[in-house]
């Protein structure tokens, strides 16, 4: 017996949660859109550039997409199993990528240009979860399951720069350990705001954000391996 249309994309919406899909993702999958594509072309686009940051331009390969983009690690880590460096969105495919995967656990978001950051600031109080704290509670729990020192998030809005998103402790740190001695950047956001969708009480969390172009510039991958030998 066929099954009805209805059935099987509901069937197929919880699979796709299941596997750490966002709502507006499953959504623009279902009605046929681009941003599924689009999302892997960008994450491919910022690993070869996390490549050559990492090794001074001279390779684009030491890092690349996780599998499944990390949705595979994430289904594994509810139910306690372990899955080695394919926490994120980004895995290293080479070991001297290892100190910065081992320093940061990265997600990847492209599109969704409807949404920003200000939604978590001017949401009303009766408001649904947004999607910016999808974001960032998905960050939150690849981290947690990777065993990173912290995380960054990466967004790129249609046509705007890509921005890049961590706790702002970490950017204190990254000063100790010589980043940025220019002075820290200009744009420079600083915030907090809290994350309702953790299935538990909510959590207040203090983020920082700048372009990703500064955070590359101002951080060097010694940086990076100096600060993961001190935590």
């Amino acid at each position: 017996m066929k099954a009805k249309a209805a059935t099987v994309r509901a069937a197929i919406k919880k699979l796709l949660a299941e596997c750490g899909w966002t709502p507006s993702g499953i959504i623009n999958l279902l009605r046929g859109g681009g941003s599924s594509s689009k999302g892997s072309s960008y994450e491919r686009d910022v690993c070869r550039q996390l490549s050559l940051w990492w090794t001074g331009g001279t390779r684009d390969d030491v890092f690349w997409r996780s599998s499944g983009s990390g949705a595979r690690a994430k289904v594994r880590g509810r139910a306690n199993r372990d899955t080695a460096g394919q926490h994120g969105d980004v895995a290293a495919t080479d070991p001297i990528g290892a100190p910065l995967i081992d320093v940061f656990t990265i997600e990847l978001k492209r599109g969704y240009s409807e949404f920003t950051f200000q939604d978590l600031v001017d949401r009303p109080a009766n408001a649904g979860i947004q999607e910016w704290e999808r974001f960032l509670t998905q960050t939150l729990e690849s981290w947690e399951q990777a065993g990173a020192y912290s995380w960054l998030l990466i967004t790129r809005r249609d046509r705007r720069q890509a921005l890049a998103w961590t706790p702002y402790h970490i950017l204190g740190e990254l000063r100790a350990a010589g980043s940025f001695r220019k002075g820290w950047p200009i744009p420079l956001v600083r915030m907090r705001v809290v994350l309702r969708d953790l299935g538990s009480s909510p959590q207040c969390i203090e983020v920082c954000c700048m372009t990703l172009e500064d955070f590359l510039a101002g951080v060097s991958p010694e940086h990076i391996r100096t600060l993961g030998e001190t935590v």
